[in-house]
């Protein structure tokens, strides 16, 4: 499995997804990758966590989600409170989306279902840049 991208410091990562399953695995990947991995199921969630912990680097969160905000709301908002923060988007309905696969004029963006290292990687890239 890739690894992250310092492993002697570690980079903290938020993973916002509402199925709990989906966010298991993601926050276990990235774990076994050496990230230090927090997990919010829903935008309000991930605002919170991001106001109390100011030393996330990196905002993983699904484009739908329940409750009234969702992927791109909650990265707007987020952006607002930390402009440093890097974003990874994913989503399982690429075709849905007006803005297409590759995340233009909003970020890098993994189509679901994925592999574990395609995550890692993509994470990697995206502190990186």
């Amino acid at each position: 499995m890739a690894q992250a991208t310092n492993p002697n410091h570690p980079k903290a990562i938020l993973v916002a997804e509402d199925e709990e399953d989906v966010r298991l695995v993601v926050s276990e990947a990235l774990a076994a990758a050496g990230f230090m991995v927090l997990n919010a199921e829903s935008g309000p969630e991930a605002l919170r966590m991001l106001e109390a912990n100011p030393g996330i680097d990196l905002l993983f969160t699904d484009i739908r989600m329940p409750g009234g905000m969702d992927g791109f709301e909650l990265a707007h908002r987020a952006k607002q409170m930390r402009p440093e923060l890097r974003i990874v988007y994913t989503t399982g309905y690429v075709k849905e989306l007006p803005w297409g696969e590759h995340g233009i004029g909003h970020g890098p963006m993994l189509r679901k279902p994925y592999r574990n290292r395609d995550l890692v990687a993509e994470v990697n890239r995206t502190l990186a840049s």
